[in-house]
């Protein structure tokens, strides 16, 4: 980790680490699908390497736990509960772990520009690297300030563990992995010069969208980046591609012919036919008040811009609003409204062709 400050100056932090158990717990008692969903997450994270307990007798000089919940996403395909990790908790200092880190910048293309090349692909897929934090050891020395403070019942006594790994919730780890990256990409360079300048340039965080424009050219890609990736222990899964050629026969994670659309840095992408979708979620037999209607309208992301005409005309409806003096929780005038649902259902039937 790329320190800015010496950790000596972080004060205790496992009283407050010790107290968001404790509400923690709370959580878990009352739902036995999400404790089971939690106990399952940090067995496997301590089953794989990725954490160790510590049984020391004697606290070294500097350390740092870190408060922890988990993300519940159940419409997740693979992991529907995933546990992260703060490492802003303040200390008795007034420090905390991440305030005394560099972030390290920004070392990928941005999103317009990813998905710029990606639309230029005739055969394009995707895929993501299986736990790609998780594959990345951080220095011995520095894991005593990734403590975490765990039980696996609510009468079970606590345990500390260190995580061994670049972490969810620490500033720095984005930095740390796409610079692991571009590190695989300068040592396998030679061995795999394909893949090489993908790794470098296709790939944000563990997200590729890749492509070429011959199927042959595509397929040999694709085994370029398995095997790159292959030389530090990491994997590749959840492959989608606008033919199923491109599906590996190996991937069992992600059934091609029964899923049509996939979401690839926060756009929807219909993978059989190409084209990129826009869906907004809208309550069901909601009346649209003005608040609604700006919360779509927020909720719009498009980083290509593509959907500018589409925008532009929402924000003119937008406008009309302020026009009639309508307050934010008021229902809309039923011309509105209807017009306003109209709009709607149209963004939901846009879609935009790649290549």
């Amino acid at each position: 980790m790329p320190f800015k400050e010496h950790w000596s100056c972080l004060g205790n932090s496992r009283d407050i680490a010790l107290n968001r158990l404790a509400s923690l717990w709370t959580r878990l008692s009352r739902d036995q699908e999400y404790l089971k969903l939690y106990r399952d997450f940090l067995k496997e994270y301590e089953d794989l390497g990725h954490m160790t307990e510590i049984r020391e007798s004697v606290e070294p000089d500097v350390t740092y736990y870190m408060p922890h919940h988990g993300i519940y996403r159940p419409q997740k395909s693979t992991t529907k509960l995933r546990t992260v990790f703060n490492a802003s908790t303040l200390t008795t200092s007034g420090k905390s772990l991440n305030s005394i880190q560099y972030n390290g910048g920004v070392i990928q293309d941005d999103l317009f520009t990813l998905l710029v090349r990606f639309r230029k692909h005739i055969f394009a897929f995707t895929a993501d690297i299986r736990q790609m934090y998780r594959r990345i050891n951080i220095d011995e020395s520095q894991r005593k300030l990734q403590r975490i403070l765990w039980k696996e019942d609510v009468n079970k006594p606590i345990k500390t563990y260190q995580l061994n790994t670049v972490t969810y919730g620490t500033v720095s780890a984005p930095y740390l992995a796409m610079r692991t990256l571009k590190q695989i990409s300068i040592d396998e360079g030679k061995n795999f010069p394909i893949a090489a300048s993908v790794l470098c340039n296709d790939f944000y965080m563990d997200d590729v969208l890749s492509g070429a424009n011959t199927l042959e050219a595509a397929k040999t890609l694709q085994h370029q980046l398995i095997d790159i990736l292959k030389t530090a222990q990491m994997s590749l899964h959840k492959w989608c591609g606008n033919t199923s050629e491109l599906i590996p026969t190996t991937e069992n994670e992600y059934d091609f012919s029964s899923t049509d659309e996939i979401k690839t840095l926060g756009i929807a992408w219909k993978a059989r036919t190409d084209c990129f979708t826009f869906k907004v979620k809208v309550e069901q037999n909601a009346h649209p008040t003005k608040r609604s209607v700006l919360s779509i309208i927020a909720r719009l992301f498009d980083p290509l811009g593509l959907l500018g005409p589409v925008i532009t005309k929402a924000k003119i409806f937008m406008q009309q609003l302020w026009l009639l003096k309508i307050d934010w929780g008021e229902r809309l005038p039923e011309k509105e409204a209807c017009e306003w649902q109209e709009f709607v259902k149209s963004l939901m039937t846009t879609t935009l062709k790649g290549a």
